[in-house]
């Protein structure tokens, strides 16, 4: 069992999709983490997302009439991921980052999977504070 959604392994769907249902997995993974429309853009780090709908950064985005408003979320959960999982968090960052840059016009599976699994690692994620597994070779030196 995975402890947290970065070591998560993307899974080859069985299947083809349609657009129209690519689109409400999309809707249904919005409506599940409250994600608005309104995407925040931090000029220092480069990361962008979408934030909660009603929540304090969309009321400072639409107030301010500005896309650079507050502290950067993204850079905040790279800070608080273990260095066990940083490569992956970064790897994911990075690949969500060129994929959503522009918003795409054809939704695969696996756009739409990637976009889960960020706003999950996001939003949701607070297993991912725990230490790396523990080695049992070791462990057992040491009894």
């Amino acid at each position: 069992m995975t402890s947290t959604i970065l070591e998560k392994e993307y899974v080859e769907p069985t299947r083809p999709y349609s657009q129209k249902e690519l689109s409400d997995r999309r809707q249904r993974l919005y409506r599940s983490l409250r994600l608005g429309k309104h995407i925040v853009r931090h000029q220092r780090s480069g990361f962008f997302y979408r934030v909660r709908a009603n929540g304090r950064k969309e009321r400072e985005m639409i107030e301010t009439n500005s896309e650079d408003v507050g502290n950067c979320s993204v850079s905040w959960k790279l800070s608080k991921t273990p260095n066990y999982l940083k490569d992956r968090a970064l790897d994911l960052v990075e690949h969500y980052t060129e994929c959503f840059q522009n918003e795409p016009k054809i939704l695969t599976y696996r756009l739409v999977d990637l976009e889960e699994t960020f706003y999950r690692w996001l939003y949701e994620d607070n297993e991912q504070r725990r230490r790396a597994p523990r080695n049992s070779s070791f462990d057992d030196e040491l009894v």
